[in-house]
């Protein structure tokens, strides 16, 4: 009976885009090495699988493009926000009724009015200018200003900020996002098609192999293939799990112990059932009507 060597599961359907997409590119590195004919296929099936997964690569990329502007907006608002404070502490410090302070305010009003509306310019245009105005503010002649109007925490955020907006606009991608492509789903379910069926013909081409060293070098590559399907698997497995716990609910706070009662007072002891109530003596003894009142004694009951 001829060898039979199997190929784990690829199982990549539930992959995120980027991962689906290097998943399979890593794969593709590793096969197109080994000669078509070696693995039973033509040379033209191979060609195919890469113009599917060039394509899927661009898509990946158009998909991060549009990610990465979302977060170049969240980053210029920061920014405009920081100035807007910058700029508002500067101008309320210039009309401070403490000398020192509305003369170090005054003296840097000085510098951030000529960068007025600066929040409202084009990307590229408030890049430039926030570097202009943080040399301006950096030269030694405003130290004292900065530190006395208590601005300087601020200007070291704005640098920070700037840098990391410049950062994120220099790495986005220049690709248009206009052109034609097909949707994501579709061109990743035709290059997983393609992967299957390649995978199958290296099981073939294992059991099938005319010689040992020819099936030696087959095995070695269902090794790797096995290898980087592990490594995808684990990568997804670990950002699967960060996800679902990022969508727990966070425990509720645990209620405060409630306070003890306080002890009651001694109650009475209960009447005893066996021992009747007595009624309460009254003041007086009750008056029989067959006596005469002791008030009176001459007054007789006359004789029955």
């Amino acid at each position: 009976m001829k060898p039979i060597k199997r190929i784990d599961e690829p199982n990549c359907r539930r992959y995120q885009l980027d991962l689906h997409t290097d998943y399979l590119q890593r794969l593709y590195d590793v096969i197109s090495k080994i000669g078509p004919e070696k693995i039973l296929l033509d040379a033209s099936d191979i060609v195919t699988w890469d113009t599917g997964l060039k394509e899927q690569g661009e898509i990946t990329r158009e998909i991060k493009a549009s990610e990465e502007s979302e977060s170049l907006l969240k980053k210029d608002e920061e920014r405009d926000q920081i100035i807007s404070a910058l700029f508002q502490d500067i101008r309320s410090a210039a009309r401070s009724p403490l000398p020192a302070r509305r003369e170090a305010g005054h003296k840097l009003k000085l510098v951030v009015d000529t960068y007025k509306g600066l929040q409202k310019e084009r990307w590229a245009g408030e890049t430039a200018h926030i570097k202009g105005l943080l040399n301006d503010l950096d030269k030694s002649e405003y130290a004292a200003a900065i530190t006395t109007v208590g601005v300087a925490e601020l200007i070291q955020l704005l640098r920070t900020t700037n840098t990391a907006f410049d950062t994120l606009r220099m790495a986005r991608t220049l690709t248009s996002a206009s052109k034609n492509l097909p949707s994501a789903a579709e061109v990743r379910k035709k290059n997983e098609d393609a992967l299957y069926a390649i995978l199958f013909h290296i099981e073939v081409a294992y059991t099938m192999a005319p010689t040992e060293p020819e099936r030696k070098v087959i095995g070695e590559l269902i090794d790797q293939i096995n290898r980087i399907t592990h490594e995808a698997k684990a990568t997804f497995n670990q950002s699967d799990a960060q996800r679902k716990a990022a969508k727990q609910p966070k425990e509720p706070k645990q209620p405060k112990e409630p306070k003890q009662p306080k002890e009651p007072k001694d109650p009475k002891p209960a009447p005893d059932p066996k021992q009747p109530e007595q009624p309460k003596k009254p003041d007086e003894k009750p008056k029989d009507p067959k006596k005469p009142d002791d008030g009176n004694p001459d007054i007789k009951l006359p004789e029955e």
